[in-house]
């Protein structure tokens, strides 16, 4: 009887751990027609549009941040010691389809994209695949810098970019308990 509950129970643990293991969100950026890939968690790209591209498994949406503060980003992928009001609050809905082309900047929340089907999304047109695994782009020419409620195109950047890719995790009453990190990175402006 024991032998037959403890294999039910690793039963039940490998399937969890399976499905866990199945979601995962990567990203590289398109620029100038080239695929430019994360090297140690870094993209190296000129002071022009560019493109996100995003590969996600088993989920069907997630909180991205970013900011230009690195305190604030290496407190949120546990290299300092700093409250995150990312993990602390919702995030924050765009646009549908991304028309203005455009990468929030915030230290106080993340933005929340998702992509239900190809009428409901939050990337440019035309993204492809399931809501099980699908890829879709997001250009960007444009940041709008929410806590100095600022704007400035890509040309004008003047410090890295970093950003988190994360999914909260909430109790039965929507208290946040958790998160999960899939990916993170800095975005470096060759000089």
């Amino acid at each position: 009887m024991k032998f037959k509950n403890f294999f039910m129970l690793f039963s039940l643990c490998s399937i969890c751990s399976y499905a866990i293991a199945q979601q995962s969100v990567s990203i590289k950026a398109k620029q100038d027609y080239k695929l430019v890939a994360s090297v140690n968690h870094s993209l190296t790209l000129r002071k022009s549009p560019f493109k996100l591209m995003f590969h996600v498994k088993g989920l069907e949406s997630f909180c991205i941040a970013f900011t230009s503060d690195e305190d604030v980003y290496r407190s949120a992928i546990g290299e300092a010691d700093m409250e995150v009001m990312w993990f602390e609050n919702t995030g924050m809905a765009e646009g549908l389809f991304n028309e203005d082309k455009t990468i929030m900047l915030s230290n106080e929340a993340p933005s929340y994209w998702f992509y239900s089907s190809l009428q409901e999304h939050r990337f440019d047109k035309h993204p492809q695949g399931t809501r099980k695994e699908w890829t879709a782009e997001r250009s960007i020419e444009n940041f709008y810098d929410a806590d100095q409620d600022e704007n400035y195109s890509v040309k004008q950047i003047k410090r890295s970019i970093y950003y988190v890719v994360y999914v909260p995790q909430y109790d039965e009453d929507y208290n946040q308990i958790d998160k999960k990190i899939y990916t993170y990175g800095e975005i470096l402006w060759k000089p």
